[in-house]
């Protein structure tokens, strides 16, 4: 709850002290990180988790696997911030970039994917309650003028480094030798594409809006992220908790583990339902306190209607954990590919036609195509 709340106490501060132009760089700085963390964590949210999951009791294989994950970390991470540095200083960004390293640090550390595995979630609450409180408060003590944005995407790296290191050192671990880096890598980097590819659908609104319709109206998007947002975290959270006892299922009953899962998804449904009505009747109150002028008023508004696209994504999330459990990589990375293209071609063509309609007709195309996709592979599997 708190990591889906933090947000929404920053946000508001942020916008009313900085602007909400400056809230979409901060978005689009956010939306860089997020996509590079996938390429320092290597799948640990997927395989890493099925793989402990599944050998939880053989704690030579979990140390082991623990190190090695962590040994491709170290050399991804260091390699990847000295690519930034360089591509920062060439291009001179704005600083927001900068102080978004910290994020490296933390995705180097994050040990919420090994607690996941255990089952152990109230240690991962523990980790997130704190490291978000800490963030929510820096932000209101350290950005008091407009120029301090900068420090906001900065700040939640550095309290989530703090945090993740704490906790990553109390967890056993073996060293490994730097050599089978390579073969994690070969085992693990087609889930890991199409792992990116999905992340890049969902982040690529961000891009495409910031580079044809500027600042301004990245940061209108990105207030209704901000709710898009929160429902795929609690969808993420979904996704974790069932995911294990999924896979325990379907190595014990499968009939079970479908019952188990359809049950779950329709539950999700009704309540991401409900949600986003909720919101859109008492959205134009909150906009009523700020100040904004009528055009971000009237793109808030219609952004609003983006708030059904969960309840798209909550449809295919038993069918993309079968595929996962039975190993159909290839059909989760070809699904995700033609994704990321229809993202990409259909958000240039409707966004420089209908602005910011076209990019809300964009996520609903692509989100549909992605859920029947995944149902049409995935529901042979779940049936058999």
């Amino acid at each position: 709850m708190v990591n889906l709340l933090a947000p929404f106490l920053v946000a508001p501060y942020v916008i009313a002290v900085c602007g909400i132009d400056k809230w979409g760089i901060i978005g689009f700085v956010t939306s860089v990180y997020v996509l590079i963390g996938l390429l320092v964590e290597f799948g640990a949210n997927l395989i890493g988790v099925k793989e402990l999951s599944a050998f939880r009791n053989n704690l030579t294989f979990v140390k082991n696997y623990i190190g090695l994950n962590y040994k491709f970390r170290l050399v991804s991470s260091l390699l990847l911030s000295l690519v930034l540095i360089t591509v920062f200083v060439i291009f001179k960004v704005d600083k927001t970039f900068y102080w978004g390293l910290t994020w490296m640090v933390a995705w180097y550390y994050n040990p919420l994917w090994i607690y996941q595995a255990r089952e152990q979630f109230r240690k991962i609450n523990e980790i997130i309650i704190l490291s978000k409180a800490v963030y929510v408060v820096a932000v209101y003590l350290l950005v008091k003028n407009a120029t301090d944005y900068v420090y906001v995407v900065g700040i939640l790296g550095m309290s989530n480094s703090i945090f993740y290191a704490w906790y990553y050192y109390q967890i056993p671990k073996n060293k490994v030798a730097l050599r089978k880096v390579k073969v994690f890598v070969k085992q693990n980097k087609s889930i890991v594409i199409s792992n990116f590819a999905i992340t890049s659908y969902t982040q690529a609104p961000v891009f495409i809006i910031d580079a044809f319709l500027g600042n301004t109206v990245t940061g209108i998007y990105k207030v209704i992220d901000l709710f898009l947002t929160a429902f795929r975290s609690y969808l993420g959270v979904f996704f974790n908790a069932t995911y294990p006892q999924f896979c325990y299922l379907m190595k014990e009953n499968a009939k079970k583990a479908r019952n188990y899962v359809l049950k779950m998804m329709w539950g999700n449904v009704a309540l991401l339902v409900v949600s986003a009505i909720a919101i859109i009747l008492i959205l134009p109150y909150i906009i009523g306190y700020f100040d904004f002028s009528e055009e971000v008023r009237k793109g808030l508004t219609f952004s609003s209607y983006l708030l059904f696209l969960p309840v798209v994504i909550a449809l295919n999330i038993p069918y993309y954990q079968v595929l996962l459990f039975e190993r159909r990589n290839a059909v989760i990375l070809k699904t995700s590919v033609i994704g990321v293209i229809l993202t990409v071609a259909l958000g240039i063509i409707l966004t420089n036609t209908f602005d910011l309609i076209g990019i809300c007709i964009m996520l609903y195309v692509v989100e549909v195509y992605i859920t029947l996709n995944l149902w049409f592979k995935g529901n042979k599997l779940l049936i058999k």
